[in-house]
Formats: C-alpha cells, structure tokens, sequence
C-alpha cells in the first residue's frame, strides 16, 4: 500500500479561510461577530434574519452558520431546516438569550452543532468554531483516506493517521506478496482480523479464498477436522468424506484467531502443515498436499505461554515470521475521531439515515473515555447513536448511559480545553516532574517512565525541555 500523502486538501498547511454566515436581527450583534471573527480570519458574511439568511445560503457556500433563535421574520429553528435543506453538510450553531432544555434537544434533533446562550463568551466561541471547523477536517479525511484505499476495502478500510499504524501498513504493503506467515498480537477489538485481511487482499492470493477460524471458539475435536478435514467412517457420524479448510483454501489464506487457545496435542499436526506443507484428513492414511498462507492472530503473550509449557516454543518460532503488534486504541487518540466519522457514514449508509455529523460535545466524551474494547468498541458505540439519532447529528442522547453521566444535553460556553491540548500540558508536567527525579539522567528517566530512550529524547525535543536544566551539580550530590 502507498503511503497516504499528508498534504491533501483536507490538512493543508494553509488553510482557505472557514466561511461563516452570522445571522441575527440585532445589529449591534453582527457588528460584533463580524469584527470577532474576521480578526479570527473567518470569512464572515452577515443576514439581519432568517429569509436573508437563506437567500444568502443559495447564493454562496458556507461551512458554518451562527443563528439566532428568536428572530421576528422567522425564528431559529425554521431558519435551522431552511438552511440544512439549501446544504445538508452545513454545520450550524443556535444562539439564543432564552434558553430552555427543550428548545437545545429540538435544535440538536434539526442538526444543530451547539446550542450557545447569550451573552456570548467570545473566547469560547472561538474554541468552538475551531472544534467544529477539526470535525469537519476530520469528515473530510476520512472520505479521502477511504477513497485513498479502494472500493475494494469498502467498510473494512484500515482508516488511521497514527504513526504506529501507518508502521504497519507499510509492513502489510512489503509482506503481502511473500508466502511468509505472519503473526498479528493485539487486544480483542483492535483490528488483527482487518489486517489479516488486508494482507490477503494486497497478495498475489487476493482472488482466492480468505478463511478465518476462531480457535477458542470450537472444541478440539471439531476444530481438527475443520482444519483437515475427515475420512468417510473417521468416527461416529462421519457418514461421507468432509473437506477441511487446509484444503478448500488451497491457493488462498487461512487466519488461525486466537491460536493461543489451540491444543498442544493439536499444535503439534499445525506444526506438520507448516514444515511439510501437507496433512492428513482425519481417519485417512493420504498425504494431501496444501498451498496456503497461515496468518496467526493472539490477544496473549505467546511467549509467556511458551514460559508456562502451554504453547509450542517450536510452533512459536514458526508462525513468529513476521510479527505486527497492533496497538490499543487508547494509544490512538488521534484515531478516535477521524473512526468515529468512518463508523458515522459507513451505518448512515447502511441504515439510510441523515445522519451527517457529530456534536462536538460528543467528540469530547469520546476523547475522554477508555475503549477497553477497542475499535470494536466505538464501532458498536457509532452504531447505535445513528440507529437513535433522531435529527442530522450525533447528540449526546444518542450515547449509552455511561457516556451520559452529566446529563442528556450540554450547552457550549464552559471555559474547557481541547482534550489534545489538555494531554499535552498533563505530558509536559509530567515529563518535567520525572527529570527533576532522576535529575536530569535520561537513562533513569527511561527507566523510571518505562519509556524507551529515543522515544523520551523525541518527546523532549518536541515541548522544547532541556534536560540540562535539571541537573544536579557535583557539589550538591
């Protein structure tokens, strides 16, 4: 797979300007929005209500609209409808003096990003236009990034902008058209089988058959013979000669999952395949030829496996040819809103539901929650909101209930960092904090830290701290 180019016009180091229409019957509102944002460097037109604001939007192209709620010629929430009718993927923010929890959930359901209430925190609106003009970018990536890998891949794109994921689809790109077996290590949810299958569709093997076998999932006994197959009278029921996957995926790849739980009397005839290339069904006596990649996956340690004689270190050495480690999504922030839009279009689509966007408010939760179980996980977590969204975007209503623990609806303007932001002031503390321990000595830091040494010296060359300046001198020691 080509690296993705980082210049696209979804993440250009210059931006055009964020085309904003404001839209209120007070001038001295506009006038004021208008000088705000401008020296923002929005691009900023102004309509004194709500028919304005319309003909406005038919004339030109905006990507966001301030609109006030209570306006004489027509009020917010009809204004609201007009102009998602004039363009769907506008994104628009409700400003009102009057606010109620009922007119917030009304305008959320009609589309609304945010619901503002007056009088307005400039600051705070300047936090928010940058939110929504991010979860824009973001939408915009992702339908490049899925235009970038094919139709092909479909909804099982490998969406990502993570360094360690980019890692690894350079690797998949280099071992797809060897025979090499590949093992896949990662938590449960994380994409092993994505990559697996990414591997098989970029390998000369991509026209032939993909088998995925969970082997925790079916009994010894069973799972050998689906493996190899079995002799007419092998055993009680064996009425007829059955076909295993070794030999129905002749040509293709088979993914062993979780090959963790196989047993060892049953590793051992693996072991066969591998170094032979070749079985016997069960009950035969017929030595069958076989030509198929394995790619094993594993949410466990196979080496401490080894350790505790419960896995063949001979196996081990075999299916450890090639070895990607996916890492948790936890470790992937910048993954998590760039997935969640992924999952946004891809049920959208799937369900034919207008569902174009996802409140901010709501990016912030997602941001801040743990994802035990990974992109599995937010995949479930997206899917469900857009089963329930009941207006143009994913509110906060629309989460399962751990999400919702500060109530259904939150109100833009509380004085809150980005979450990168706050990550990265918490790194930095953190990262000063550890020096002043080890005083400086980077080998202690990375010890102390469990960070590897380049790693500490990158991130240190990236917040600009010197670790000179935590030295302790001689004479003080």
């Amino acid at each position: 797979m080509e690296p993705l180019e980082e210049n696209h016009a979804a993440e250009s180091a210059f931006p055009a300007p964020f085309r904003i229409l404001v839209v209120d019957d007070e001038p001295s509102i506009l006038n004021l929005l208008k000088t705000y944002l401008e020296a923002q460097g929005h691009a900023v037109q102004t309509a004194h209500g709500g028919l304005e604001a319309a003909e406005a939007a038919r004339g030109r192209s905006f990507d966001l609209a301030l609109v006030d709620l209570m306006m004489p010629d027509q009020d917010g929430m009809a204004t609201l409808k007009q102009l998602k009718s004039i363009d769907e993927h506008l994104s628009v923010l409700i400003m009102t003096g009057y606010g109620t929890i009922k007119s917030a959930i009304e305008a959320m359901k009609n589309g609304a990003e945010e619901f503002l209430l007056k009088p307005l925190s400039l600051e705070a609106l300047g936090i928010l236009i940058e939110r929504v003009r991010e979860h824009r970018r973001l939408r915009e990536e992702c339908l490049f990034l899925r235009s970038q890998l094919g139709a092909q891949a479909g909804s099982r794109a490998l969406i990502t902008r993570n360094k360690r994921m980019q890692d690894i689809l350079d690797l998949i790109a280099k071992v797809a058209p060897l025979r090499s077996t590949v093992l896949i290590e990662g938590e449960s949810g994380t994409g092993k089988e994505l990559i697996a299958r990414a591997i098989h569709e970029q390998s000369p093997r991509a026209g032939r058959r993909f088998v995925a076998i969970n082997c925790g999932v079916i009994p010894v006994n069973l799972l050998e013979s689906e493996l190899f197959g079995y002799e007419r009278g092998a055993f009680t029921g064996a009425a007829s000669r059955k076909i295993g996957y070794f030999e129905a995926a002749g040509g293709g790849t088979v993914l062993l999952d979780e090959i963790s739980e196989m047993a060892v009397e049953l590793q051992v005839k693996l072991l066969r395949v591998l170094q032979e290339r070749s079985f016997q069904r069960v009950g035969g006596t017929e030595e069958i030829g076989t030509d198929v990649r394995i790619i094993a996956s594993t949410n466990r340690n196979l080496e401490e496996l080894v350790a505790q004689n419960r896995f063949r270190k001979d196996l081990y050495y075999r299916i450890n040819v090639v070895r990607i480690t996916v890492p948790p999504l936890r470790e992937r922030p910048e993954d998590i809103s760039l997935l969640a839009y992924h999952f946004l279009s891809k049920y959208a689509a799937e369900f034919g539901k207008q569902v174009q966007g996802i409140q901010p408010a709501v990016i912030e939760l997602l941001l801040g929650h743990r994802w035990e179980g990974n992109v599995r996980e937010l995949e479930n977590v997206l899917e469900r909101a857009v089963a329930v969204a009941e207006g143009g975007q994913v509110t906060g209503r629309d989460l399962p209930a751990e999400f919702r623990k500060t109530g259904p609806v939150q109100v833009a303007g509380r004085e809150l960092k980005p979450f990168q932001e706050a990550k990265q002031d918490f790194e930095v503390e953190y990262l000063k904090l550890v020096l002043e321990k080890a005083r400086g000595n980077i080998s202690l830091a990375a010890r102390l830290t469990d960070i590897p040494r380049q790693n500490l010296y990158e991130k240190l060359s990236k917040y600009g701290i010197d670790k000179e300046t935590f030295r302790v001198p001689a004479t003080e020691t």
